[in-house]
């Protein structure tokens, strides 16, 4: 009984006040953002998941006497990248693909393959090697262009019909 006691005459403050008091509580929430340096990849007005876009040669007959070009594009247009002002440059690294040997890229139909390249300019002669970083700078806000040209080389040898396919990894690092 004694505990009780106690016990009672500790709450009876409380218990007369809570009936008449009211109560007005207040407080802050924070609102945060961080914005990280960084770029943005995107083919004309669309931003780019994984699939950065297709080097599509086209249709050909079992020849060919010229070399067959092609540019990467998106579905919106050819690859660029926006970065904020924390990021001043970039770079592009391309690995040799999945039927690559290392030292050339190659498109396969799964039996037969067939040598190309890519370069960072439509005439061909600044090559992307194989695994090399190329860098790239960029003013804060404005679109970098990613310019990936492929070129497979003239054939005079009849090749079996099919679709020829390469899938290459493209890094970008900034």
């Amino acid at each position: 009984m004694k505990h009780f006691t106690c016990t009672a005459l500790l709450l009876s403050p409380l218990l007369l006040v809570a009936g008449d008091a009211e109560a007005v509580v207040t407080g802050s929430i924070q609102a945060r953002l961080v914005i990280l340096p960084a770029c943005q990849v995107s083919a004309g007005a669309q931003d780019l998941p994984a699939n950065l876009g297709q080097l599509d040669f086209g249709n050909q007959g079992p020849t060919w006497t010229r070399p067959l070009n092609a540019n990467v594009e998106g579905n919106g247009g050819a690859l660029q990248v926006t970065c904020n002002a924390s990021v001043r440059g970039f770079t592009v690294t391309i690995d040799g693909g999945v039927n690559g040997d290392g030292t050339t890229r190659r498109l396969s139909n799964g039996r037969q393959t067939i040598p190309y390249r890519l370069t960072a300019d439509a005439a061909g002669t600044d090559i992307y090697r194989i695994g090399q970083q190329r860098n790239f700078a960029v003013s804060a806000g404005s679109l970098g262009p990613i310019p990936v040209y492929g070129a497979v080389v003239a054939n005079t040898s009849a090749l079996p019909a099919g679709t020829y396919r390469d899938t290459l990894t493209v890094t970008l690092d900034w």
